[in-house]
């Protein structure tokens, strides 16, 4: 719970700084979503951020903030990022249809909810760089080899950075992994 609240603090601190808009009420934690029946119907951010930048005009972002203290093994953050993408690509059949082979809803789950699905980011909280670089690794390989992942990742941008590189250069630093462009340099999580 620290680390969330540590993330929460500096997603506002780094917007205050910049004169960008993220107040205490802009990340509700744990902020459930079921999109179907079953075990693997649903996702649990641990917070979903609202964040207005004032660059250029004004741009809102949402983003699903995901916090890993790598205590959690690479298989069960895959399975975070396969279950947003399962979000991402989930059509619910309306319920006079559910008996009618093949018969999907024209928009997705998640247009219930947003208007444009919210970037993932995922904050890796009490690691090291080089325990960093191979959870950074871990989603990249994630999102390269499962092909729902793929999918979802040619239209929602995905980053990684740890808490300590937020908290001491700000969340518009150069301080985010892409999860797509392995060989883009490090940006800012709003130019991922």
């Amino acid at each position: 719970m620290l680390a969330v609240v540590r993330t929460h603090v500096a997603f506002v601190a780094g917007a205050r700084a910049a004169g960008d808009g993220c107040s205490p009420l802009d990340f509700l934690p744990e902020v459930y979503h079921r999109y179907s029946e079953g075990r693997d119907g649903s996702v649990a951010p641990d917070g979903l951020l609202h964040y207005a930048t004032s660059e250029a005009g004004r741009a809102l972002y949402r983003a699903f903030v995901e916090v890993d203290r790598g205590t959690m093994a690479s298989k069960r953050l895959a399975a975070k990022l396969i279950g947003y993408a399962r979000f991402h690509d989930h059509h619910p059949n309306p319920p006079h249809l559910r008996r009618t082979a093949g018969a999907q809803t024209v928009l997705p789950a998640w247009q219930q909810h947003y208007v444009a699905f919210p970037r993932l980011l995922f904050v890796l909280a009490d690691t090291g760089e080089q325990a960093a670089r191979q959870r950074v690794r871990d989603l990249q390989a994630i999102a390269d080899g499962h092909p729902l992942v793929a999918r979802m990742l040619m239209s929602v941008k995905a980053g990684a950075a740890r808490l300590a590189d937020l908290e001491q250069h700000g969340v518009n630093g150069a301080v985010w992994h892409s999860l797509t462009d392995h060989q883009r340099a490090r940006c800012g999580a709003w130019q991922l």
